[in-house]
């Protein structure tokens, strides 16, 4: 490796690049003010200098260009500063070498852009080259970079997708003393963003709107990985069908299940399929709590805006084991078609100090980087108990302190829910069911008749059951069985068939009457009616 980075500084600014074709600045989607403002400050500090210095400023520009990974921070500086000379330095390449090599780099870098042509220094992902704990040498490139800012005819841009990783002395007055965030496309953006990706591609009929609501959390990258993806899949078609060539809207929906967003892609997400709410038997009450806690502030942002209110920014789902709770979670997940981070249990919990509060940090921060999100802490009772009665030496205790800040800090939370879900609500911190918090509380019941039928017919959609089986009869009679009895009862019937037939077409009465036997009622009543307790108290 030493030697590869030796022959690297000999051969000279092999990481710097010749940058990618330019996309014209018209063509950038939902970063106009950003180009413009960045169009701005490039005219003045290279076109206007001896205005500037009339005016006592000084005529030296750096700028640091922040936002998500795949955003498109560098085609931004690209197109911005066409038609203009441009030298550009690999952050990552340059970093991995030898400190040594990667001081010849950069100095090379410099010497070539501040000749007497002059132009643009461009660093992309920074922080690989400068990072928050730097080495020796990296105040020894700084020192290059201000040589080179020091001339009247350069200007310097950086990109970085963790701004909180880069050394802290690169804000410095004379090095970035500006600074440039790029937003997550909204889904309003990712349309315009896949019709300007599929604007030379022949199509059918596509409703791009649809696939852009889908796409919670993808950046321009994302965008062009998934058009990629369907491009294969049409290309694929089309081979065997001799067709003329043509991506379709079935290519799109079929990209979605192989295409993750770079936020996303190092995580766990909850498998949500094509479940809605729709989907969810009865619990009309508390599905209309969740539209409205959940689905509206994401959907209908504007409208709060109108009406000069706060959407509220958790929920808290209680009730009984079985009854439904995590269900209702992939239901709502599917219809609002967000990106979830899913947490069970204690699992934030880490006996080094510091690192519970850092996953805390790490979580909230996944969300907001893969907005509209949904944060899911299951069985959150376990995860923030209340404070001063655990003997786990004040783990949980900052876990709850890092939970309150993340949902009412200084940091708005913006696009990001939080839902939680228990059975034992009282064991919850009472700091974290306050409003601004998990502020709406939502009393999830065991199903009663009314709810068991609408339960059975919704899980008995696929089931083959003969003329002979009465669900209204057999909901009533099921007093005492949870949403997950019924469900395991439908499954332990479909069973008792194959025991009785191998090839079996349909499940019977006695199917259902011998699967009675072994599925029972799970519901605890004395835990049952302490919750209905809680609730009538918390009303």
């Amino acid at each position: 490796a030493a030697a590869l980075a030796s022959a690297a500084g000999t051969n000279g600014a092999t990481a710097m690049r010749s940058a990618p074709p330019r996309v014209p600045a018209e063509e950038l989607v939902g970063v106009h003010a950003q180009a413009t403002k960045l169009a701005e400050w490039l005219s003045l500090a290279l076109d206007e200098p001896e205005l500037l210095k009339t005016l006592g400023a000084t005529p030296h520009l750096g700028v640091l260009i922040t936002g998500p990974a795949g955003v498109g921070k560098a085609t931004l500086a690209r197109s911005v500063t066409a038609p203009r000379r441009i030298v550009e330095l690999d952050g990552p390449s340059v970093g991995a070498a030898e400190g040594g090599a990667r001081l010849r780099e950069v100095a090379e870098a410099v010497a070539d852009v501040a000749s007497g042509r002059g132009g643009i220094l461009l660093i992309t992902d920074i922080d690989a080259l400068l990072p928050a704990d730097p080495e020796p040498v990296a105040t020894l490139i700084l020192d290059q970079l201000r040589a080179a800012m020091a001339e009247t005819s350069v200007a310097f841009i950086a990109t970085t997708a963790h701004p909180a990783g880069v050394d802290a002395r690169l804000r410095a007055p004379d090095l970035c003393d500006r600074e440039l965030a790029l937003p997550l496309p909204t889904a309003t953006m990712r349309k315009a963003l896949l019709e300007q990706l599929l604007r030379k591609v022949p199509t059918g009929d596509l409703k791009l709107e649809a696939i852009a609501l889908r796409t919670p959390g993808f950046v321009v990258s994302d965008l062009a990985a998934l058009c990629r993806e369907a491009a294969l899949r049409a290309a694929s078609r089309v081979s065997k069908e001799q067709a003329d060539p043509r991506l379709t809207q079935e290519d799109l929906v079929g990209a979605l299940a192989v295409i993750r967003p770079l936020s996303r892609s190092g995580m766990e997400e909850l498998a949500i399929g094509s479940l809605g709410l729709d989907d969810v038997g009865d619990m009309v009450e508390t599905k209309q709590a969740l539209t409205e806690s959940v689905l509206w502030p994401l959907r209908h942002p504007d409208s709060f805006a109108r009406l000069g209110i706060e959407p509220p920014r958790g929920v808290l789902l209680y009730g009984p084991p079985g009854c439904g709770k995590t269900f209702l979670v992939r239901a709502l997940a599917g219809s609002g078609q967000l990106s979830v981070h899913v947490v069970k249990g204690a699992e934030l919990l880490d006996k080094w100090v510091g690192a519970s509060e850092r996953a805390v940090r790490e979580l909230f921060q996944r969300a907001r980087d893969s907005a509209p999100s949904l944060i899911f802490l299951d069985e959150v009772d376990a995860l923030a108990p209340r404070r001063g009665q655990s003997s786990d030496s004040g783990v949980g205790d900052r876990v709850v302190a890092a939970l309150l800040t993340e949902l009412d800090g200084v940091e708005p939370l913006r696009d990001v829910v939080v839902l939680g879900a228990t059975n034992r609500p009282e064991l919850i911190d009472p700091a974290l069911l306050r409003p601004g918090r998990l502020e709406r509380l939502v009393f999830v019941p065991p199903p009663d008749a009314a709810a068991r039928l609408e339960i059975l017919r919704t899980a008995g959609r696929s089931v083959p059951l003969t003329d002979d089986v009465d669900l209204v009869a057999l909901a009533q009679d099921l007093d005492g069985y949870s949403a997950a009895d019924c469900a395991a009862l439908l499954r332990e019937a479909a069973l008792a068939a194959m025991r009785r037939d191998v090839a079996a077409a349909d499940v019977s009465a006695a199917d259902l009457a011998a699967a009675r036997a072994v599925v029972r009622p799970s519901l605890d009543p004395d835990q049952v009616e302490a919750l209905r307790k809680y609730a009538e108290n918390r009303s």
